[in-house]
This record gives structure tokens, C-alpha cells and sequence, in this order.
């Protein structure tokens, strides 16, 4: 305790001067608005990094939780689209809004999501699997979209927790497809060549068809429903040996980047499936 009374006696100038410095800077700072400024504005050079780093740690570890929030809106936004629904009206199914006020909205399809766990785009028969099977809802021949809303393929087989999903890219892959504004009928192939591109054949060459038409899902299936984005029209050649336009579709899809799905479920499924057995025993 001497020792320390001894010291601060020894050195009781120089504190009185650290202390009387320290004063005045605290009261220059507060008396020059120009002092304060740049006082701000170190400190701020000093201590922006470390914000930037913070926050980064931060939206790591809600980033999941974000996405999933994001996921969901995007969800309840698809099934409130027209195409998830038709309307009845005195027991008959109409396909277009008109007069909707006298008819009845029945939901023909639901959504649900998963991961994608594996993939291949750069094969002649790729596949895809996803997290989601069997107990989870998932059967075969549900429509499969990419998270941007483009159609990615249909699923093909399914175990307790997993699906396997033939994608558009994928020889035995074929989606009834209407091009608009033509409104003309045709169906998406892939040639087995680019991830990014398929053709659309079955387009008469009288038909008009300009690059950047749209080209979405006829809803002339039970898979998927009408108007989903396929792609658009990249190329549009007329072929001397045949009556029919050579169309190259850019994807709407892209496979290579594409994680998270959207599973569509046709609520109507077996009825209509057992509806159409009965024209093939005909």
C-alpha cells in the first residue's frame, strides 16, 4: 500500500496531465463540429470492418431460417395462382375465368418443396433425387419445378424418403407445351446436347414464331398444370425436308445451379388416371 501511494505521488503530474488531456480533447470534440466529424469518422473507419464481419456471422445463421421463410411465400403464392385451380359451375369444369362470380374454385393441385441431394446434366440420362418419398407424400408422375417456377421434370420412382426425378434433360423426358402468343400445341424434346437448351417440335411452318416467344405447359396432362414457364424461343429454322418449324427452346430451368424444388401433386390423380385406363381398353 506505501508502495503504491508512493507512486502515485511520484508520478502525480504526469496523471494530472493525462487527465487534463484527455479533458480538453473531450471538450474540443464537442465545442468544433468539424473535430466531431472527423472523430466520427474514424472511429467509423476503425470499427466498419468489424460490423461488416458481424453481420456476416449473423446472416450466416439466419440464412436457412430466411430461405425457408422465403420458400414458404413463394409456396403460398403458387397456390394461389389461377392454373392450380378449376371452375365449377352446375357440374361443369371450366378451364378460363370468365363470369367466375357464379362459379365455384376447386383446387386441383397442392405444393410442397424439397432438396435436391444429387444430380447429373452433363449425361445422356441424367437424373435427379430429392429428400422428399414416400412417407412424405411424394408418389410418381408428380410435377417437379425448379424454385424460379421453370419446369424441371416429373418424378419417376420414389423410396420411404427419397425420389428419383427424370429432368428435362433426359431422352425419355417429353412435356406438352404451348407456344404463345401463337397458342399452337407442341411438345419439348431434348437433343442430348446443351443442359440450357431443348426443342420444341410439332409447329407447323405456317405458323408465326418470333425469338423470345413464351412457351409454357399446355395443362394437356395430368402432371402438370397449364401456363408453367418451359422456356423461350432462342432459334427458329424452317426445315426443307419437313413441314414443321425447327424450334430451339432456351430453358427456363437452369439445371446446373438449380437446389431447391417445388413438388406439385394433382389432388385428382387416381380418378382421372382410372378415367383414362377405361379409354385404353377401348
Amino acid at each position: 500500500m506505501d508502495n503504491l501511494s508512493e507512486f502515485i505521488k511520484r508520478n502525480f503530474h504526469f496523471f494530472l496531465f493525462a487527465i487534463l488531456q484527455v479533458l480538453c480533447f473531450i471538450m474540443i470534440s464537442h465545442s468544433l463540429k468539424y473535430t466531431g466529424f472527423g472523430l466520427a469518422h474514424a472511429c467509423q473507419t476503425v470499427t466498419s470492418p468489424i460490423n461488416q464481419a458481424w453481420s456476416k456471422v449473423l446472416r450466416h445463421f439466419t440464412l436457412e431460417y430466411e430461405n425457408s421463410q422465403l420458400v414458404q411465400q413463394n409456396i403460398d403464392l403458387l397456390k394461389q395462382l389461377d392454373n392450380t385451380y378449376i371452375f365449377k359451375d352446375d357440374s361443369t369444369y371450366c378451364a378460363t375465368q370468365e363470369d367466375t362470380a357464379r362459379k365455384k374454385k376447386v383446387k386441383l393441385y397442392d405444393y410442397s418443396t424439397a432438396n435436391i441431394v444429387y444430380k447429373t446434366t452433363d449425361k445422356t440420362h441424367n437424373y435427379i433425387m430429392i429428400d422428399k418419398g414416400r412417407v412424405d407424400g411424394i408418389t410418381v408422375d408428380m410435377a417437379v419445378l425448379s424454385a424460379n417456377g421453370g419446369v424441371l421434370g416429373v418424378v419417376n420412382d420414389v423410396t420411404s424418403n427419397f425420389a428419383a426425378v427424370i429432368p428435362m434433360l433426359h431422352p425419355d423426358s417429353r412435356v406438352s407445351a404451348k407456344l404463345i402468343p401463337a397458342n399452337q400445341i407442341g411438345t419439348v424434346l431434348w437433343d442430348g446436347k446443351s443442359p440450357h437448351f431443348a426443342q420444341l417440335h410439332d409447329i407447323p411452318q405456317h405458323v408465326e414464331v418470333k425469338v423470345g416467344d413464351s412457351i409454357v405447359t399446355s395443362g394437356f396432362s395430368n402432371i402438370f398444370p397449364k401456363d408453367l414457364l418451359v422456356g423461350t424461343v432462342f432459334k427458329v429454322h424452317e426445315s426443307e425436308n419437313s413441314s414443321f418449324l425447327d424450334i430451339q427452346v432456351k430453358l427456363a430451368t437452369n439445371f446446373k445451379n438449380v437446389n431447391k424444388v417445388y413438388i406439385i401433386r394433382n389432388i385428382y390423380t387416381k380418378e382421372l388416371d382410372s378415367l383414362q385406363n377405361n379409354f385404353k381398353h377401348e
